[in-house]
């Protein structure tokens, strides 16, 4: 390819030769690359210049991607945007360290997580100090850990596995839980609910085409797939309740969840509560909880128990 000289494909200046990005200080464009190399090598040859050792920007993105899923928002607000236009770090020495870190250790994922998870800074509690609030309402200064919502897959990756249906099968082909629909020489995609080991798999392994979107996903603000999210949306709509209350798996999962209790505690109505709420929130009922629950239980059996729980604000929220 030839540089079009003021944009008219007839007048031609120099070849243009494979380079990477000049802005990036501290690492040269230059590539040694011909117009003759192979796209293969132009390949290798450019993820090489991205993960060089001396590239400042490679570990300090990595490092705050996965701030950002850890906190619900990166040092730098803007994970796909360390530019001009995007924010400054609200800790810019802390992303140099971690970047640094990442990059003396290997670039080893699991080895960044657990230093991340296992920090003071992550195992604060939620709890509101008045004093600080006034001072930094949005927590960017991290006095506390700030609560969020979890995102639409790992909701349903956690009804799955709290009702014991979750299928741990790792790799292989994903699953499709929609159906093709040919109208006028279109291919359009419609959710169904569709039940069976094989699709009860993480979400992970779920076909997301562009278009037929399910409906708990779509609720809790699971991108569409043909659109890039460095940072998704959180929203607070009707529709998750709803979602929550009324959707086909919610229903089924639910029931799923009433049988795994009784399977495991017996006919007992007290030890089936307090069974649930381990396997949903992880800890025992208060006292005022339990007597709701067991008039509830009473009233309209063990699967209503299981939907209101998957819709309590501490099976969906992070604190």
């Amino acid at each position: 390819m030839r540089v079009h000289l003021r944009g008219n494909a007839a007048t031609l200046g120099e070849e243009a030769l494979p380079s990477a990005v000049s802005a990036v200080r501290g690492m040269s464009p230059d590539l040694k690359l011909t117009s003759a190399t192979p796209d293969s090598d132009r390949r290798r040859a450019m993820a090489d210049w991205i993960t060089h050792r001396e590239n400042p920007l490679f570990s300090r993105v990595i490092v705050n991607r996965v701030w950002h899923w850890h906190f619900g928002r990166g040092l730098v607000n803007t994970p796909s945007d360390f530019g001009a236009s995007g924010t400054r770090p609200s800790h810019p020495d802390l992303l140099d360290w971690l970047a640094g870190w990442f990059r003396d250790n290997g670039y080893q994922m699991k080895a960044l997580h657990r230093l991340i998870v296992t920090s003071e800074i992550y195992r604060q509690s939620a709890r509101v100090n008045t004093a600080a609030l006034q001072v930094d309402r949005d927590n960017r200064l991290l006095w506390r850990f700030s609560p969020r919502r979890v995102e639409g897959e790992v909701l349903r990756d956690s009804l799955l596995y709290a009702s014991g249906e979750l299928n741990p099968q790792q790799g292989g082909p994903g699953f499709e839980d929609v159906k093709e629909i040919y109208f006028n020489a279109g291919r359009y995609y419609h959710p169904i609910h569709r039940e069976g080991p094989e699709f009860d798999r993480r979400t992970v392994y779920r076909f997301s085409p562009r278009g037929g979107r399910d409906s708990l996903l779509d609720g809790f603000d699971c991108p569409d797939p043909s659109t890039t999210t460095p940072a998704r949306a959180v929203t607070t709509t009707p529709l998750q309740a709803l979602s929550l209350r009324n959707s086909p798996i919610v229903w089924r999962l639910a029931k799923r969840l009433a049988k795994r209790v009784e399977n495991e505690v017996g006919e007992e109505i007290a030890a089936q509560i307090d069974r649930a709420w381990a396997l949903c929130l992880g800890r025992s009922p208060d006292a005022e909880e339990r007597q709701a629950a067991m008039v509830l239980v009473r009233e309209h059996g063990l699967p209503a128990l299981g939907r209101v729980l998957f819709n309590s604000g501490e099976f969906v929220v992070i604190e």
